[in-house]
């Protein structure tokens, strides 16, 4: 990217209060203090169904639309590959989930929940074509087939909030002041974890963390889509991430972050601080960070 820092935001207007209905939504993109590219790459995007009054045979308003409740669809991504195809892979496949999202998710029913079954079939498809989507861009580009790339993916529809994740991009939510990890960690150093061979503190610092079990491409097809259905709560804080945040500052110093940002008026403050605090920890990979706050 030729921007060091790009950002992205989503909010009520100035002096406005955050309401469940309309979150306070802010994502920011940096490229570290060790990289010359960023493979990363983010989304903020409002959802909403519409119609437009044009003509009627009974009174109307010409021009009027009538909308619904919008949703939000928040999106991390971090490319691999190399040189400009893990940006490009990050890129294309963020673009292909945000086609689906566009396509799907407003035309869901006002209760999500009843539509889960096809939520998560459809999701899984989506991700498998995005990736076919990847490699096709890959071949016509003469880029290698091994490119790939992390996803993390929410998508909310006030009170649930539908999760998709594959690779080793986080998802967090604070509630109460506790701090709480969604996702799984698809990489070798999680597995370890799971063994009992590393803990999480040293599974953080592992050369083991950079080697994906579960991408969109690297090569492999056997793609595992994790998904989480929940509701939110107002005054929740929902965080995701690529590893270049939780790899060089600990979920306690996240946690500690994420509490000042009390009002939502300071979402933004909160992203900047996480990721001064990721750089002055030596910012040796690209870091991509966006918070919700309802």
């Amino acid at each position: 990217m030729s921007a060091k820092r790009t950002y992205e935001v989503l909010a009520p207007g100035h002096g406005a209060p955050s309401s469940p209905e309309r979150p306070t939504i802010f994502g920011a993109t940096d490229v570290g203090c060790v990289r010359t590219n960023n493979e990363d790459q983010f989304l903020v995007a409002e959802l909403e169904r519409a119609i437009v009054l044009m003509q009627s045979g009974f009174p109307i308003t010409p021009g009027e639309r009538l909308l619904d409740q919008p949703g939000w669809l928040l999106m991390v991504a971090d490319g691999m590959g190399g040189h400009d195809a893990g940006e490009l892979a990050s890129s294309v496949v963020v673009d292909a989930m945000t086609h689906y999202a566009f396509t799907l998710m407003p035309w869901l029913g006002t209760n999500p929940r009843g539509d889960a079954a096809a939520v998560a079939a459809g999701l899984r498809d989506a991700a498998t074509a995005a990736q076919q989507r990847m490699r096709d861009v890959a071949t016509r580009k003469g880029l290698s087939a091994d490119l790939g790339t992390t996803l993390t993916m929410a998508y909310v529809r006030w009170p649930e909030c539908l999760l998709a994740h594959v690779g080793d991009s986080r998802a967090y939510l604070m509630r109460a002041g506790e701090l709480f990890r969604l996702t799984k960690d698809h990489n070798l150093a999680q597995s370890m974890v799971q063994r009992g061979i590393l803990s999480e503190e040293e599974a953080r610092r592992s050369r083991f963390s950079s080697v994906l079990t579960n991408a969109l491409g690297g090569g492999s097809d056997d793609l595992h889509v994790d998904l989480h259905h929940f509701d939110l709560q107002a005054g929740d804080r929902l965080l995701l991430c690529t590893d270049g945040l939780y790899g060089e500052v600990g979920d306690a110093q996240i946690g500690a972050t994420l509490a000042t940002s009390v009002r939502p008026d300071l979402t933004p403050l909160c992203v900047a601080s996480l990721i001064d605090r990721a750089k002055r920890a030596g910012g040796g990979d690209n870091v991509t960070v966006i918070v919700a706050a309802f």
